[in-house]
């Protein structure tokens, strides 16, 4: 069964890759623009660029975008489902090193041991810095 499931997966990753990485806006409302889509280098706030550009160096525009759901969840919806605090910080950026599944449904991430904490930690302050403030 682990290995259906894993090959599903890979499967899944290795065809969306043929998909275009800009968003889609389904909304009707302005595209947000972003570091994510557009330019890590363009972006406004420093303090989260890095996150940003990690972001953009690993694969994973391959199952997240930043406005609409793909094979994971938006990013805009993890930032406006957790708060941008030390707890939430560390179990997400967890998340992406060791994989997870049952947040977001029975769809499964893919653990990205390559990814070192403090990168992690770095792309989910990111995240979670897009949750409009007000």
């Amino acid at each position: 069964m682990k290995y259906v499931a894993f090959f599903l997966c890979a499967t899944l990753m290795i065809l969306s890759c043929k998909q275009t990485s800009t968003t889609k806006n389904t909304s009707g409302k302005t595209p947000m623009t972003d570091s994510l889509v557009n330019n890590p280098a363009n972006m406004v706030d420093s303090e989260y660029r890095r996150g940003a550009s990690l972001i953009s160096k690993y694969d994973c525009l391959t199952c997240h975008k930043l406005n609409d759901t793909s094979i994971g969840p938006s990013y805009m919806s993890i930032a406006n489902r957790y708060s941008n605090v030390s707890g939430n910080v560390d179990n997400l950026a967890h998340k992406i090193i060791t994989g997870a599944t049952g947040a977001w449904g029975n769809k499964a991430m893919t653990p990205h041991p390559n990814i070192t904490v403090p990168d992690a930690e770095e792309m989910v302050r990111y995240i979670l810095s897009l949750k409009p403030k007000g």
